[in-house]
């Protein structure tokens, strides 16, 4: 995998400790490019150019190959930044000591070069984000709807982001993929939404040409910090966050204890963040503020990145400074950009799977770990016989033996019925019970044991039709290619090619380049077969059938590859509403006001509402009351119909129950709604004592339905029927 750079370095060979013929190859660059033995007798060389790539090879003896590579990280000594690019040829019995052929990339430090670096890895489990210290991330639904059950967070949350504190999850259904969600930031350490913006002074004195010089190593330049400067000091500086308590509630709740691992293969991309006015003057974090592309990179094989942009700096000497300069010295002014990191996907609807919060002033050389909430499905060898794999996060099991491939399929703690419902168990998948699937779904499925595939077909079906080939567009990045504006990645089909579909002769098919082995490609998600946009092949609720076939170089059928799996697919939100309340003989309307009797001030509100599922998918529902503006009133049913209810999961995951919601309800009319009396909890008053006040009558509910990533139960509503109670 190509380890890709950005700007002008030279690449010298440090050592090489490895039997077999070794050399590297610069792709992409303005100059520099070519192929270059891996001796430490070949020259340094000096590469340019906004965005290029190394790629080390070995030759076993049948020709090149690409080898493993890795970077350390970088250091700054003499005026010049360094890190090396290790890499292991796979001989030595696999000792992956990666110190086959080792190359280092030295470049000057300056005043208009940045240079960023560290660890990118995913988290997983309720607990904040590790690499923001002193702020608290919401970076995701989970963790928002975790937030607003906490009073305190509740509160923070209100004060700074009001107009989000309500924000519903988008559903799964007949559309792509929702964009990343915007991260919320929290303070936890100061009494400022966020830090002031600054500048860094710096000592520039003049260039010079190191003594022991390589070829065509650039002239250094003197840079040393003389300190920083605030250049945006806010007027509102205190919040009135108690942050004696909310660091004790964090500590208590929300420990440092994440389940993480290394994005392997991920491209980076990296926007400055220019704060709006109102994030200037003190207000927190929106994301509405100008963004401006500063470039792209990937990481390495344990996650590790180096990233290289420029900034502006300013010779003016503007900001003044007491600064005692020598003679030969200038006063540099370099502005500390914040930057956002977006993780990349080319077969994601715009391309991004996760954006960061910002990373604030950053200065000219710094570590910042990138930390995403959420992991998905990592690159394995083949787990049994079967070609599908997973489906997003969830692996799927062999077919049953003495049975047909689509028949239930049961592994990894994961149940996929006859029916096509899912059950997961494994607590390293998002769990679901009978659940649907919905949404855009990422199909894995596995070929390493057939290294002669060099192509696959997928077909679908619902029952009774016909197979239809599948020609879904699919795309994954070149690494060594991720660098160049504009680039969307390779396309991997679909393509015609005359395949032995179905064992039979060579006919025209769709079909798709197995890339599961290249590794010019990058390394995370080599092995996804298709995005499966479920709304296309069910546009009403059905159980679809999906095959996968492997075709060797020649267009004949491989042994073993075929695999079938039968999903049932739903996309229908439920049918839920409230179609009346009335007060005794009072009716409700557009403007319902009712009068509440002196005599008896918590008279039943007689509701008909309904909250079904017609396939059985519910999860719950509920019926309640908020008044005004002091939240929800406790309340009492008085029947006939219930207020709530909800799915009860059997023991048996092969034989799913259905929950359709009131339709179950005995007093459910043909209309399917039912009609029930609620009141204020044990016979209390709706006013409190009040003459008047505004209620709003609620309904929610719930859906069993994943993606293979999200946890199986998607919310809907609240429903609301607004009125007003007066005293008599």
């Amino acid at each position: 995998m190509a380890i890709t750079m950005q700007g002008s370095w030279t690449v010298a060979v440090k050592s090489k400790s490895a039997s077999r013929p070794q050399r590297f190859i610069i792709s992409g660059a303005v100059s520099g490019n070519g192929v270059y033995e891996g001796k430490t007798s070949t020259p340094p060389v000096l590469v340019t150019g906004d965005a290029w790539a190394i790629t080390i090879q070995n030759n076993p003896g049948d020709g090149f190959t690409t080898s493993a590579e890795q970077i350390t990280f970088p250091t700054q000594s003499a005026g010049l930044y360094r890190f090396d690019i290790q890499s292991d040829d796979g001989g030595g019995g696999g000792d992956q000591d990666f110190n086959d052929l080792i190359l280092t990339c030295s470049m000057p430090v300056s005043v208009s070069d940045f240079l960023i670096y560290g660890n990118v890895k995913c988290y997983e489990g309720f607990c904040l984000n590790p690499c923001y210290p002193g702020f608290f991330v919401i970076d995701s639904w989970e963790m928002l709807d975790e937030v607003r059950r906490r009073p305190l967070l509740h509160r923070l949350l209100k004060e700074l982001y009001p107009e989000r504190l309500y924000e519903v999850r988008p559903e799964l259904g007949p559309t792509p993929d929702p964009p990343p969600f915007r991260p919320m930031m929290l303070p936890l350490t100061d009494n400022r939404a966020l830090p002031p913006k600054k500048a860094q002074l710096l000592r520039v004195g003049q260039a010079e040409v190191p003594k022991r010089s390589k070829k065509g190593q650039e002239p250094v330049a003197r840079v040393s910090s003389a300190g920083s400067v605030v250049l945006h000091p806010s007027d509102r500086v205190n919040l009135g966050i108690d942050t004696v308590e909310l660091g004790s509630l964090v500590d208590r709740i929300y420990p440092f204890r994440c389940e993480t691992r290394p994005m392997a293969g991920e491209v980076l991309r990296f926007l400055e963040y220019d704060r709006t006015h109102a994030e200037k003057a003190g207000g927190p974090y929106t994301g509405d503020g100008t963004r401006e592309t500063l470039g792209v990179c990937a990481t390495d094989r344990r996650g590790n990145y180096i990233f290289r942009f420029q900034h502006a700096i300013d010779l003016t000497g503007d900001i003044e400074a007491p600064l005692d300069l020598a003679p030969g010295e200038d006063l540099a002014v370099q502005i500390r950009p914040d930057v956002i990191v977006q993780v990349l996907d080319a077969a994601a609807p715009d391309g991004v799977v996760y954006e960061s919060a910002p990373y604030w002033n950053v200065p000219l050389f710094r570590r910042i770990n990138i930390c995403k909430s959420g992991c998905r499905r990592q690159p394995t060898a083949c787990q049994g016989s079967h070609a599908i794999q997973a489906i997003g996060n969830i692996d799927i099991g062999a077919p049953q033996s003495g049975q047909p491939q689509w028949a239930p399929r049961v592994g990894f703690s994961n149940t996929l019925n006859a029916e096509g419902r899912i059950t997961a168990d494994n607590p390293d998948a998002p769990q679901a019970r009978c659940a649907a699937w919905g949404g855009t779904l990422d199909l894995y499925a596995c070929f390493l044991d057939h290294p002669e595939v060099t192509h696959y077909t997928i077909r679908h079906r619902r029952a009774g039709e016909s197979w239809q080939f599948f020609q879904e567009a699919l795309r994954h990045e070149k690494t060594a290619k991720v660098g160049i504006p504009g680039y969307i990645g390779d396309s991997i089909g679909p393509i015609d090619k005359a395949l032995s579909v179905g064992g039979g002769a060579l006919v025209a098919a769709k079909a798709y380049r197995n890339i599961e082995s290249d590794e010019d490609f990058r390394l995370h998600n080599r092995d996804r077969k298709a995005r499966i946009s479920t709304w296309i092949y069910a546009p009403q609720p059905s159980e679809v059938f999906f095959r996968i076939e492997g075709y060797d170089i020649d267009g004949n059928r491989v042994l073993g590859t075929v695999d079938t799996i039968k999903l049932s697919i739903d996309n229908t939100s439920p049918d839920f509403a409230i179609s009346s309340v009335q007060m005794g003989s009072q009716l409700g309307g557009d403007c319902a006001l009712f009068t509440v009797p002196t005599d008896d001030p918590g008279a039943s509100l007689t509701v008909r509402f309904k909250a079904n599922q017609a396939q059985g998918f519910l999860n719950t529902y509920g019926l309640g009351v908020r008044r005004g503006n002091s939240g929800n009133l406790q309340i009492d049913n008085l029947g006939p119909a219930d207020i709530a209810g909800s799915y009860t999961h059997g023991s048996n995951d092969l034989i799913c129950a259905r929950f359709r919601g009131t339709l179950d309800d005995t007093e459910v009319d043909g209309a399917g709604y039912v009609t029930t009396d609620i009141e204020p909890r044990n016979g209390g008053s709706w006013l409190h004592g009040q003459p008047f006040c505004t209620f709003a009558v609620q309904l929610s509910c719930s859906k069993r339905v994943t993606n293979g990533y999200n946890t199986a139960v998607v919310g809907y509503g609240p429903r609301q029927y607004l009125l007003g109670i007066q005293a008599e």
